[in-house]
């Protein structure tokens, strides 16, 4: 093995990975949403800067891995999960652009479309887009062993292949549920959306657009957030402790996003409470789910897509929210989140100082 050069930035990424991961995210994320709220943008510059600014988890994640590194392989690079990662992200971007099943329809405004009107640099930082999606995948194969380790979990296996069914089934359960129960005791909702449609319009769609969520919109953040973020906070937290402090500051990260309308026109400050008070069992969820999973990224990718594809498909009624909350507590109290040491950390972590 080869050693890694030292730079400025290796001690502190040693002593302080989480408040350097923190500030790597908020900076980059914030450097292309922020700029994203101006008024007068081309025709589909502020997809292509929210599509930027969305890795700013996974990219943070990346920098600390290989700060904290100390060696690389002499072994030649290996191009394979670069173009993986890449060729989605274009298939992604592609069906956005061709309005494939009519996905536009589901965009939350009308200026985050990307047509044949945008001018020729918004292509230019799709291409961007598709580089650094394809940089995140090429982590499974990288030269530096604790990288690999990390990120072998954006590999799926045959177990977690069997696990993706139940998840992309939860949702929809949960919701429907709390529908038919409403339905019993007389509680007002609204119509879901899967009722106004043919199962053969909203079916393939919901799939669409959970690909292009997990690609591009939402479910790279887990690349970042569970798939580096976490393992290094169970370190030496609690997998309780860690996931409260990844939700305080993965609710706030959103912020530009708000202050633009994208989640509601209403006051800014409750948006902003609501979010936090649904973001938490989420975020307990993505740490179950990861911690069972034993380290699939895979997985949280696919259930960040389908809450935020299916919630507004199957929509539900209020007492969504109550069954929300008593799975979560449950599964605490089953999983024992509370004691330190029950969470997953990659093999190399131990090693790492």
């Amino acid at each position: 093995m080869m050693t890694w050069n030292n730079n400025p930035l290796t001690g502190f990424a040693k002593n302080h990975p989480i408040i350097l991961f923190i500030g790597a995210t908020y900076l980059w994320t914030w450097s292309f949403w922020i700029p994203a709220n101006l008024d007068g943008l081309p025709p589909g510059m502020k997809l292509s800067l929210t599509f930027l600014g969305v890795f700013g988890p996974a990219l943070a994640g990346s920098l600390i891995l290989r700060l904290r590194a100390g060696e690389v392989d002499a072994s030649p690079r290996r191009w394979g999960g670069f173009l993986v990662g890449a060729g989605l992200a274009l298939g992604a971007i592609l069906m956005l652009y061709f309005n494939f099943m009519d996905i536009n329809s589901l965009a939350p405004k009308p200026d985050l479309k990307f047509t044949s009107e945008a001018p020729w640099y918004v292509y230019g930082l799709m291409a961007v887009v598709v580089l650094i999606s394809g940089f995140v995948f090429s982590n499974i194969q990288s030269r530096f062993p604790n990288v690999r380790s990390f990120y072998a979990g954006l590999v799926p296996n045959k177990r977690t292949l069997v696990m993706a069914i139940p998840i992309l089934l939860f949702l929809p359960m949960v919701l429907i549920t709390s529908s038919l129960v409403s339905d019993l005791l007389g509680i007002a909702y609204e119509q879901p959306e899967y009722l106004k449609q043919s199962v053969s319009v909203w079916l393939p769609l919901m799939f669409v657009k959970l690909f292009t969520v997990a690609m591009l919109t939402g479910g790279n953040e887990e690349h970042g957030w569970r798939g580096v973020l976490l393992p290094l906070m169970q370190k030496s937290w609690s997998p309780l402790i860690a996931t409260l402090v990844i939700a305080l500051v993965w609710e706030p990260w959103h912020l530009p996003l708000v202050l633009d309308g994208i989640y509601g026109d209403e006051n800014m400050v409750l948006i902003m409470v609501a979010r936090l008070v649904a973001i938490l069992p989420i975020a307990f969820l993505m740490t179950m789910l990861y911690n069972v999973s034993r380290g699939s990224i895979f997985l949280c990718v696919l259930m960040h897509a389908c809450f935020n594809t299916q919630i507004k498909l199957f929509i539900g009624s209020e007492l969504m929210g109550l069954a929300m909350i008593l799975i979560v507590v449950g599964l605490i109290v089953l999983l024992k989140m509370w004691r330190k040491g029950t969470g997953f950390s990659p093999q190399d972590l131990a090693k790492i100082p």
